[in-house]
């Protein structure tokens, strides 16, 4: 065969195979990559209980501040229905107002420790580790940090607006609070993610 260059060039095969690759090749030119054991699906998400004991344990100093506020302020409610208007007494009132909203205040420090710092750091605040579940990063399978741990607990301000958000780890498959969504966390078992 030859061209309008009078190069000479080798005849064609019929066959469209490239002739050093043939399908009656006795195996792949490389071997096999070995097969790395993929991790199924996490089965030890911390159920519903459990996280609701941790956040009382945790919380427990603020939600006496806040019942003792609750309590001051119903008495503040019942004083002024039954005077009908005219002066009452609201002094034990406004006294448990003012006392609850200091054990509230008083907490915080509490709360930014145990919560956020501690939770942050290890994964466990006091009522986490009472009640054996761990909070982690659902991507990176390690604890959040102090910042993120302070953010997911600002979210759960959607998680109480809505309430329901708390209620969602009773049906969801990973068990999570909207917050836990939105952050991208998790809370598994603590024995387990070790």
């Amino acid at each position: 065969m030859t061209d309008q260059y009078r190069s000479q060039w080798p005849d064609r095969r019929e066959s469209a195979e490239h002739p050093r690759m043939s399908s009656s090749a006795p195996g792949p030119a490389y071997p096999p990559v070995p097969a790395f054991p993929v991790p199924g699906p996490r089965r030890d998400y911390a159920s519903w209980g459990p996280r609701l004991r941790a956040r009382l344990i945790d919380q427990a100093p603020t939600y006496l501040g806040l019942i003792i506020f609750s309590a001051g302020y119903l008495l503040w409610v019942v004083e002024l229905a039954l005077s009908g208007g005219s002066a009452f007494q609201f002094e034990g009132a406004v006294v448990a107002m003012i006392i609850g909203l200091s054990v509230m205040l008083a907490s915080l420090p509490w709360v930014a420790y145990n919560r956020w710092m501690i939770a942050g750091r290890t994964g466990q605040s006091l009522g986490k580790r009472v009640t054996k579940i761990r909070l982690i990063g659902e991507e990176t399978q390690a604890p959040i940090g102090a910042l993120n741990a302070f953010i997911r607990d600002l979210v759960h301000i959607l998680d109480w607006l809505t309430i329901v958000g708390y209620l969602w780890p009773l049906w969801d498959d990973k068990k999570q609070t909207f917050a836990d969504k939105i952050m991208k966390t998790i809370v598994v078992s603590a024995e387990s993610s070790l």
